[in-house]
């Protein structure tokens, strides 16, 4: 047995599509809180899955990153002193070394984090609407769940990804090959318009160029850090971005 085909047995799972590496998890179902090693099979990658939730300090990590960065561009996380992001790329005042050379990780981490895997139909459960005529009943209301998944489907939302990996200094090496001379830590912004798009941006990330995804958030087209510079208030439900609020303030689901 060759060494490929004994490593592949010990992951007892094995996505091979996206919706099988990050599914949707809908409130109340029972779910996995342990990280896990799993092994994405088109790509024969191991990935770190973790599934815990993000909390506000997470958040606070990278809105450097959501403040001012543009999507899709390689950045170094700016010192406190630094109120400028400066982009990895050639211009004039830079030398090749500052070319955005990211490689591919070993074990790349994913961050299934709410944002990911909460879809626009997820139950709902705190019924305020009188639907329910027992006032003790505790399960799924259906009414509130078809109103808040067909207001959410009417509503443009921004799906958030921070993707990472580190910049080889190598420039034997190109871009996602692999090398021992790791140097900085460089960051890119991803920006998807659902939560498919945004799995399947998390799973090529990881699975075929070796990328963590290190964080995920949601956003309201028309409330993003581009069109607003308020206060930041984190909503505990998705479906809560339909509404419309005026104002300054971003709100934020993670």
């Amino acid at each position: 047995m060759s060494q490929s085909t004994e490593d592949s047995t010990i992951y007892t799972e094995k996505p091979s599509s996206p919706t099988e590496l990050i599914p949707a998890r809908y409130f109340g179902e029972s779910s996995l809180e342990a990280s896990r090693i799993v092994q994405v099979i088109p790509f024969k990658r191991t990935v770190l899955l973790t599934p815990h939730r993000a909390r506000a300090a997470d958040f606070s990590q990278h809105q450097w990153l959501f403040k001012q960065a543009t999507s899709e561009i390689w950045y170094e996380k700016p010192a406190k002193s630094i109120h400028q992001l400066q982009p990895m790329a050639l211009n004039e005042s830079s030398g090749p070394r500052n070319n955005p050379n990211p490689i591919a990780l070993e074990t790349p981490r994913v961050w299934s984090s709410d944002a990911l895997t909460t879809p626009p139909d997820d139950d709902i459960y705190d019924c305020t609407a009188g639907h329910s005529r027992d006032g003790d009943f505790m399960g799924t209301c259906h009414d509130c769940t078809d109103e808040k998944s067909e207001a959410l489907e009417r509503t443009e939302l921004v799906y958030c990804l921070v993707v990472s990996t580190s910049h080889s200094t190598d420039q034997l090496y190109g871009p996602g090959m692999g090398t021992q001379n790791h140097g900085r830590q460089i960051y890119k912004l991803v920006k998807c318009g659902s939560r498919e798009a945004a799995v399947v941006e998390a799973f090529y990330a990881a699975g075929c160029n070796g990328w963590n995804v290190l964080f995920s958030c949601v956003l309201r087209m028309g409330e993003t850090f581009d069109e607003r510079d308020g206060r930041v208030e984190r909503v505990d439900a998705l479906w809560k971005l339909a509404e419309k609020k005026s104002g300054d303030t971003i709100r934020v689901f993670y």
